[in-house]
């Protein structure tokens, strides 16, 4: 790989297959900067202000939510990936303005990492994948026309990652809030380069292309030079910074959260932060242990990603960069992981976990029922009542007629889009209402 390819600047589009297009130049902003404007402005982007990151439904106004972790862990990004510029810098592999470059591709990646989540956090993720296993046959058997099978692993295995990619690459659906984002910060995003199709996806439970997106993907990873001989694809070395970004953030700043409602002791969570700093002043208010811990991990990420960059670079490095911490720093990690038991078995999390699935359900069963008969009829006009109520409910009467020669594989996506669009608070008053309730 060479940095010409991996700074990209080239949209895909979506109307055609395998597209692209180069950025419209600007005068004073760059495409990247252009990136992190169209994600910042975007709905899916606001949307996060009303998605769980851990605790749904939290009762204290200041708890993370989907929105302020992402602004988090963008700073985090930005902090690694100005690092990582001045180290290339140094040989001479980019010149000095392409190290704002890197800031701005990591920082709008990372603005963008979970706008493909549903609602509920992962719990909406396994509550989707449950429903469409049960009611596999009412989804795919029982339909005007056969489903592609990629489609349907799509739907078997939904993954907000997938998602999120779906939304930041296509084009040609303005009403969705997709945002068409350069190569080199689309590819900054994925964490796993396969579809749900391939082998890894089952095994892990993890993949970041829909069948839909897959030319748009397959165009990228060939233009940037990530194709590799065996087929596969491999990672864009900015992804390793966009997941260590996620992992401290998602490590050090929900174990404050769970402080704030009662679910760890304070005193429990500062013993961890003071084995990341041994030097540190016993005394300090947890916030600033957290600060000092978040700038050592960001210090340690770096170094990996500098001692591994020939394997990076190469494309034979896949597992992130926490992997490879000393044992100094993974130890604490560790114990941070283990109190993620405890805050995963809070009460309340549980309880709305388990009501994540009937509510996303009944969203799903209204959505797919509405796509089958307004496939079977192929006329907005033909459909009954309760269809026409259900479509204009979820997409408008408008976009149901301008689409209603769609095939049903089409209109499957199209439900996910909506699904996992929608917000905790929507999805439950959405549900309730279509419950009668």
């Amino acid at each position: 790989m060479n940095w010409t390819q991996l700074l990209c600047d080239q949209r895909a589009s979506s109307r055609r297959a395998g597209g692209v297009s180069a950025s419209r130049p600007e005068r004073y902003r760059t495409a990247f900067e252009a990136d992190y404007d169209r994600v910042v402005y975007s709905a899916p982007f606001r949307r996060l202000a009303r998605k769980t990151q851990v605790h749904p439904m939290a009762p204290n106004d200041h708890v993370h939510n989907r929105l302020t972790h992402s602004i988090e862990v963008a700073s985090v990004g930005r902090s690694l990936a100005r690092r990582l510029g001045h180290f290339l810098h140094q040989r001479e592999q980019i010149r000095p303005a392409q190290i704002e470059d890197l800031c701005q591709i990591v920082q709008a990646a990372c603005l963008a990492h979970d706008i493909g989540n549903p609602p509920f956090g992962h719990a909406g993720e396994f509550a989707i994948r449950e429903w469409v296993r049960v009611h596999r046959q009412t989804m795919f058997d029982h339909v005007p026309e056969p489903v592609d099978p990629a489609v349907r692993h799509d739907w078997e295995l939904f993954e907000g990652n997938a998602q999120g990619f779906r939304l930041a690459a296509r084009d040609d659906n303005p009403h969705t809030g997709y945002m068409r984002l350069t190569y080199a910060t689309l590819a900054t995003m994925i964490k796993y380069p396969w579809d749900a199709s391939d082998p890894r996806a089952r095994e892990m439970g993890k993949y970041n292309v829909f069948a839909t997106e897959r030319p748009i993907f397959d165009s990228m990873a060939e233009q940037m030079g990530l194709a590799r001989a065996d087929n596969g694809v491999a990672r864009h070395p900015l992804s390793f910074l966009s997941e260590a970004a996620d992992d401290i953030c998602y490590r050090l700043l929900d174990l404050e959260d769970a402080i704030d409602l009662g679910i760890l002791d304070e005193q429990v969570v500062r013993k961890l932060l003071l084995r990341f700093l041994p030097q540190a002043d016993a005394g300090a208010p947890t916030p600033m242990l957290r600060g000092q811990a978040i700038r050592l991990l960001v210090d340690a990420c770096g170094q990996v990603f500098e001692d591994d960059y020939e394997a990076i670079m190469a494309g034979t490095r896949t597992a992130d960069l926490k992997s490879s911490l000393p044992p100094d720093t993974m130890a604490p990690l560790e114990q941070i992981k283990q109190l993620y038991g405890t805050i995963f078995a809070n009460r309340p999390k549980v309880a709305a976990e388990l009501g994540a699935y009937e509510t996303l359900g009944r969203i799903i069963a209204m959505c797919v029922k509405a796509a089958q008969a307004l496939s079977a009829k192929g006329d907005y006009d033909a459909t009954d009542f309760l269809t026409r109520r259900r479509l204009e409910l979820v997409w408008g009467e408008a976009y149901a007629r301008e689409h209603q020669a769609q095939p049903y594989d089409w209109w499957l996506h199209q439900a996910m889009d909506y699904v996992a669009g929608l917000t905790d608070n929507y999805a439950r008053q959405l549900s309730r209402e279509i419950a009668g309730v």
